[in-house]
């Protein structure tokens, strides 16, 4: 078993330099007890997440993972293009995490990557997780990663919380709960290190048709 302290994870890193912005809430629809019962196609990307890796670690499971704090939410400019504006590549629309009412989106994808010509996957050793309001066609950075943490699923509950699935260098995956509605962010680690031969996000891509080899 190894221990890795996550550092109340990263999202410190791309805010200690940045002139925070501020951005709307996500509107919500959701009573306190819908943020704690996620609607089935949201539950899908936990299960598939979790089922994934139990194939080689079959006591993994989202009740042993530990909370190790709770830190301050943060907006911050994105460079990421919102969908349907200026210079969007219709690349990455399957691969946006929407809410319930698709008010608003996650982007943790068109930062990290791009399609090379060789029609491989280029990664960028750094990712950016941002928040984007498809009313306003606005994009804010919530979260950002360096090479030894990456995020490879997420999913909503509600209109206003949302969960990002991530592993680590050494193996130890970890979960971010963002509550928008108090500006916080819940961070979790599992208590070990998984095995497996390809991370989950790499399947991910090749699933929806992106080559990573």
């Amino acid at each position: 078993m190894k221990s890795l302290q996550i550092p109340l994870l990263l999202l410190i890193i791309s805010c200690t330099d940045k002139k925070e912005t501020r951005m709307p809430l996500p509107q919500d629809k959701a009573t306190q007890h819908d943020v704690k019962q996620p609607i089935k196609k949201q539950d899908s990307a936990l299960a598939s997440w979790l089922e994934y890796y139990q194939n080689e670690n079959p006591t993994f499971a989202e009740k042993n993972f530990i909370l190790t704090g709770t830190s301050q939410l943060a907006y911050n400019p994105s460079n990421v293009v919102v969908m349907n504006t200026k210079g969007f590549n219709e690349i990455y629309r399957p691969f946006f995490v929407f809410n319930e009412s698709r008010t608003n989106y996650l982007d943790f994808d068109s930062y990290h990557w791009s399609v090379a010509k060789d029609g491989n996957a280029s990664f960028n050793p750094d990712q950016q997780v941002a928040l984007v309001d498809m009313k306003k066609k606005t994009a804010v950075q919530i979260a950002f990663f360096g090479p030894s943490y990456t995020v490879e699923e997420a999913y909503w509950r509600g209109d206003s919380a949302a969960v990002l699935l991530g592993n680590s260098y050494e193996q130890v995956p970890f979960m971010m709960k963002f509550i928008f509605k108090k500006n916080t962010v819940q961070h979790y680690q599992y208590p070990d290190t998984l095995k497996f031969d390809q991370p989950y996000y790499r399947v991910r891509l090749q699933n929806l048709g992106i080559k990573t080899q």
